[in-house]
């Protein structure tokens, strides 16, 4: 049975490159699971009452459906959308990586995520690559004007293209350059220079500069 199409989706944005952070939408917002979706009003009212209360995870309150906890019944929430909570902090997997989420708003419909690479200002690549089909198939969603940040390694340092960003901090070892290139998904990948390989992408609205 397919999942109805949430009526209010999960805005998203992103802040710079160097701060590796992701705002994600799910597709799923406010989405009844299957359980849910055949459910009695009267089951689905005694569910929140008794099992589904809103929730308190890491620095976040009132949290409630389509989020649930790891702890939580099985007729509570989405588990696409299962949180992992500790005492300051709350995280969500995508694919193989556990996101710190720094910001979770219904008013506004956005989650903001950091990679745990780069949670303490450190120096890397994003943990894994997320293509628009990596976050379908995770519950989310890509918006739909938004750019994507594509990691290169090459073995040449790239003169006079404007974009190609070169990420210092990753660079000259092993005679190797890293760049970001920030583009729209269909662009995303045709500045690829011949000295050149891909190795990840992450989706992006905007690059601050300092």
């Amino acid at each position: 049975m397919r999942r109805a199409q949430a009526q209010k989706a999960w805005d998203w944005e992103i802040g710079s490159v160097e701060e590796a952070i992701l705002m994600l939408l799910p597709l799923l917002f406010l989405l009844l699971s299957q359980a849910a979706v055949t459910a009695t009003g009267q089951q689905q009212q005694q569910w929140s009452q008794e099992a589904c209360a809103p929730f308190s995870c890491g620095l976040f309150h009132d949290i409630s459906h389509s989020f649930r906890r790891t702890t939580d019944p099985p007729q509570c929430g989405d588990r696409m959308y299962e949180l992992t909570c500790d005492s300051d902090k709350a995280t969500i997997s995508i694919g193989s990586t556990h996101y710190l989420i720094t910001q979770l708003s219904y008013k506004s419909g956005t989650i903001r995520l950091v990679d745990p690479k780069f949670a303490s200002g450190s120096c890397g690549l994003p943990s894994q690559s997320l293509s628009p089909s990596d976050l379908s198939s995770s519950g989310f969603d890509h918006y739909q004007n938004s750019w994507w940040a594509s990691f290169m390694s090459c073995r040449r340092r790239i003169e006079a293209q404007s974009l190609y960003q070169l990420v210092p901090c990753l660079s000259n070892k092993n005679n190797t350059f890293v760049y970001v290139v920030v583009a729209d998904k269909g662009n995303s990948l045709s500045y690829l220079y011949p000295s050149c390989h891909f190795v990840s992408m992450i989706p992006a609205a905007e690059v601050r500069r300092h």
